[in-house]
């Protein structure tokens, strides 16, 4: 496995924080951040639909760090940790993982191009489902997913740490383009494995989002 760690970030402004205070103080964080040697860059995507449905704007961002040991250095880093608090009086966190791919051929840079759309989902089994149960029904339902002509390929990741959504089981799906995903929703809850895999899961959230960079 990569020793390198994504930090994947899902937020939303607070009530009565405008969007403008919001993104001023979050890219205020992200360019200390990724100022540190070992860290960066930051790839953004934009939300325009999330399930379940949230009442604010959702912003979602990654941040590569080359090795878990960069992830202490930016918790010991004064400059980033100052800003990082300013950020947090903000913002209200959705979910806040590190993750790290179980494919090989992940690639964190191109993965997800501004054609695609990319399926972020933080899913964890429904009460009374064991996780081994769970996790063989992910892996048939991404089979068949992936399957889907819509479909570039899906992701799976192991949760490393975080502090909001630790106890989930992430995945991304990156969809052709947005035809191609429109065309796959569209019969989407129709098709029967996933029906099937609706029985097992409950979603922190998922996020269906273009790519902003």
């Amino acid at each position: 496995m990569k020793k390198e760690i994504i930090e994947l970030a899902i937020r939303s402004p607070k009530i009565g924080v405008n969007r403008e205070e919001f993104i001023l103080a979050k890219n205020a964080a992200v360019k200390k951040l990724v100022s540190i040697n070992g860290i960066g860059p930051e790839r953004e995507f934009e939300p325009f639909n999330t399930m379940p449905k949230k009442n604010s704007e959702v912003f979602v961002g990654m941040t590569k760090y080359a090795s878990q040991g960069k992830v202490y250095r930016a918790m010991f880093s004064f400059g980033f940790i100052s800003k990082l608090m300013k950020f947090m009086k903000k913002m209200d966190a959705i979910a806040g993982v590190f993750i790290q791919p179980t494919d090989e051929t992940f690639d964190y840079l191109s993965f997800s191009t501004h054609q695609n759309i990319t399926e972020i989902a933080l899913l964890r089994p429904k009460k009374g489902i064991d996780q081994e149960t769970f996790l063989k029904a992910r892996a048939t339902f991404l089979k068949q997913l992936d399957a889907e002509q819509e479909v570039e390929k899906s992701y799976t990741f192991n949760v490393t740490g975080g502090f909001k959504g630790k106890d989930t089981f992430p995945h991304f799906t990156v969809y052709k383009n947005k035809e191609a995903f429109d065309n796959l929703m569209e019969r989407a809850f129709e098709l029967p494995y996933v029906q099937e895999f609706f029985k097992v899961f409950d979603a922190e959230i998922i996020c269906f989002c273009k790519t902003i960079k």
